[in-house]
């Protein structure tokens, strides 16, 4: 080891506190894997916080839970009971489900019959006697019926039976099926026995699944849940940690080994990526509690960056082993600063995915920086021979002296990129490129969500009220202008309380509606059926005290537990925190343009509020996707002044690189049609950060084949990392490495540019 590069005193005890540092870690590690943290497979981290009123908050949560925890499967094939049977034994004997939805669809039982004079059909309130009189008669000579005429004479409750089943859901063989132009969809829907996230529950699930597709092979199967694509984005994103994580391994190793050719040259660029990783493992699991697999999909792309400094460490050291180390610092410190400026703008977001990718690969940067710093100079593997050879053929690939016309060229270039980018650029904040979901699965949900036309938690209505009966008042109120939407193929369906238990006055109305029927129309429905006259009071007596059915108690029936999703109950107002009444939502089907004009008009009062989550998060999106864009103006301009400082007059050849990558990727996708989405930007963060790498170090070192080869295996290594996550099937994913891809071998590409006529670096000139 030679006085240039012998570590000092400080040094040494810097590599034993680091060492130190990395023992805890790997104890830390250890503890939370043995004290079993779970690792976050949910899709929805990459969804951005949305700050809302505490009433929208309450209306998001609540639904989440009535939403996330349930299934919903759609069976059909020869022997319809014996598949529901044995469907719904796989999955009891799974332990994945807890019960099934077997009562959903049954007859109303006793538990409503007192509050039957009160439910009155649209059909019969409107009725004149005559009417009342005919339904009354064929209700009672009705083979099979079992009409009692001293308590339902006319069959109201069957009436408001009929109205409330009038929906795609019935039973046929007591079983609960829908149909479509085919045959019946038979229902076998539940409750999770965990949350959706949890992989073991989704294991077993998908696994009983499975086994009963093997023995019912001619059976068709469709299937809805969150749990579902939960499952499909963790075998993903599990999968993608191995083919990127390995793939890349694997690739950088191979050119590696072509470059170097010795296994401890090998191990020590190896070892920093090692450390990195780490670091960067248990204490992001730390800081944020769980770990998702999507950070370690993206977080493997780690390799392709933290070697970086490895490899200017060792290439220098290999190529020119008589020049100090403290030469190389300064590089390598700009070069760590650059990056984590990139990566830490993400911190800034919203998005709690992006926060930890962020986190996690600042951390391994700074892990791999100062393992390279600490502990590689203590290492000095023997070079071999092989390594200035290709050195030296890759050092010809410069500008010769008068280069005009590729200056020329790169002008034209430039000119057209700017002219694409002024003409062609578009922005695309389209919500699928969250959804890692396979196309199937998404098709698979849409029609079950349309074959039982249920609702879905992305659009709503949220109706508050200071008490239960005004709060009826205001859903019936509604009921007008949402039923012309539907009739008029505007809006799909929609759902509310009011429509299974109407408001005091409605009731009272029904009531009084009901007892002139049994003044008017009874007495000669009692006639004409050769009925005893003393029916007549006994019959009226029964409409003397009739309780007034209540949303408490209607929700406490079989019938009506498919209602507690509408239901919030008692809120608190927004901001002071004071009871507001109560609160009650109105979910919606698919609405056209018309149908969301209506809505908004019908939220005008205060009392009602319109939420269409997926415009929200759009708008959301694209207001991030500016604010990124913003933040890359602002780094750029940052590290132009910083860069203005330190090399003066040369600073362009520092910037060329990185800011040619992005007016290179940014025109490309422009070319392409390619919407920019705010992981494109995210991307061209990445970009920035790993462009100004080469271009500091081909400004501090214009003439060394060394900087030249670290620069050339630097971009080589990033490629192959982010190039991998360009064939990611998570969309959001994808965006970022083929961002990365176009922009990395366009700064390597710049480069020689960068180079060309420049003398090595001294703080003392400012010529370019």
């Amino acid at each position: 080891m030679s006085e240039a590069t012998h570590p000092g005193r400080l040094e040494r005890l810097a590599a034993i506190g680091w060492a130190g540092l990395l023992l805890g870690c790997a104890l830390l590690l250890a503890f939370l894997l043995s004290t079993g943290a779970a690792l976050d497979t949910r899709i929805t981290t990459l969804l951005p916080d949305t700050r809302q009123g505490a009433l929208l908050e309450q209306a998001e949560q609540h639904l989440t839970q009535a939403f996330e925890d349930r299934f919903v499967l759609l069976v059909r094939g020869e022997s319809p009971a014996r598949l529901v049977a044995d469907l719904k034994a796989y999955l009891k004997e799974s332990a994945s489900v807890t019960t099934f939805d077997d009562d959903t669809l049954q007859q109303p039982g006793s538990a409503l019959s007192a509050y039957r004079y009160r439910l009155l059909s649209p059909s019969l309130a409107a009725a004149d006697s005559d009417a009342w009189v005919q339904r009354g008669l064929r209700q009672l000579f009705t083979p099979g019926s079992d009409v009692d005429p001293r308590k339902d004479p006319f069959g109201l409750f069957d009436a408001w039976r009929d109205q409330r089943l009038a929906g795609p859901l019935r039973l046929i063989g007591g079983l609960p099926a829908v149909s479509d132009e085919h045959a019946p969809w038979f229902i076998v829907s539940g409750q999770l026995t965990a949350s959706p996230y949890d992989m073991a529950m989704q294991q077993r699930l998908v696994a009983a699944l499975a086994h009963f597709t093997d023995d019912y092979p001619e059976a068709e199967l469709l299937r809805s849940g969150l749990v579902f694509h939960a499952s499909a984005g963790a075998e993903q994103a599990k999968r993608e940690t191995l083919i990127i994580g390995i793939g890349s391994l694997l690739g950088i190793a191979l050119l590696l080994w072509i470059t170097f050719r010795r296994a401890a040259i090998l191990a020590s660029l190896l070892l920093p990526v090692a450390c990195g990783l780490l670091l960067a493992l248990p204490l992001t699991w730390l800081f944020f509690g769980t770990l998702n697999l999507l950070t370690l999909a993206f977080g493997a792309s780690l390799i392709g960056i933290a070697i970086d400094y490895a490899l200017h460490f060792q290439c220098a050291r290999q190529l020119a082993p008589e020049q100090p180390l403290a030469r190389l610092w300064p590089g390598l410190l700009l070069g760590l600063v650059s990056s984590l400026i990139a990566y830490l703008v993400q911190l800034a977001t919203p998005l709690p995915g992006l926060r930890q990718m962020a986190t996690f690969v600042a951390l391994g940067l700074v892990g791999a920086w100062l393992t390279v710093r600490l502990w590689l100079p203590w290492l000095t593997p023997r070079p071999h021979a092989a390594t200035a050879r290709i050195a030296t053929r890759l050092n010809r690939l410069r500008l010769p002296p008068r280069a005009t016309k590729y200056w020329g060229l790169l002008a034209l270039l430039s000119a057209l990129a700017v002219v694409i980018i002024a003409t062609r650029l578009s922005a695309d904040d389209d919500l699928r490129q969250l959804n890692p979901s396979p196309a199937e699965l998404i098709t698979e949900q849409q029609r079950v969500q349309t074959l039982l036309d249920s609702p879905t938690a992305s659009r709503y209505l949220l109706v508050t009220a200071a008490h239960e009966g005004e709060l009826l008042e205001r859903l019936e109120a509604l009921d007008a202008d949402l039923a012309d939407l539907k009739v008029q193929g505007h809006l799909t369906h929609y759902r509310h309380l009011a429509q299974s238990v109407p408001s005091p006055a409605s009731q009272n109305a029904n009531l009084e509606r009901v007892r002139q029927a049994y003044n008017n129309a009874l007495p000669q429905l009692i006639a004409k059926a050769g009925l005893p006259p003393s029916l007549l009071k006994a019959a009226q007596r029964s409409l003397e005290s009739v309780p007034l059915l209540t949303i408490t108690t209607w929700l406490s029936t079989p019938e009506g537990q498919a209602d507690t999703m509408l239901w919030l109950g008692a809120v608190a107002a927004d901001g002071d925190g004071e009871h507001a009444g109560m609160a009650a939502l109105v979910t919606l089907g698919d609405a056209d343009s018309t149908a969301q004009q209506v809505l908004s008009q019908l939220a005008a009062p205060a009392h009602v509020l319109y939420q269409d989550r997926v415009a929200t998060l759009s708008n959301h999106l694209s207001q991030l996707r500016d604010q990124i864009a913003l933040c890359l103006a602002i780094a750029v301009a940052g590290l132009a002044l910083i860069f203005g400082i330190r090399y003066r007059g040369r600073a362009w050849r520092v910037l060329l690189p990185p800011l040619g990558a992005l007016l290179v990727t940014v025109a490309l996708l422009s070319a392409f049609n390619i919407g920019l989405t705010l992981f494109h930007l995210l991307g061209l963060l990445l970009v920035l950060g790993i462009g100004l790498d080469a271009g500091i170090f081909s400004t501090e070192h214009p003439d060394s084949s060394a900087a030249w080869l670290a620069i050339s295996l630097s971009c080589t290594s990033s490629l192959l990392a982010f190039g991998l996550l360009a064939f990611s099937a998570t969309p959001a994913l994808h965006f970022l490495g083929l961002t990365c891809l176009i922009g990395l071998a366009s700064a390597w590409a710049l480069v020689p540019f960068a180079r060309a006529g420049a003398r090595p670096f001294s703080s003392r000139q400012d010529t370019p």
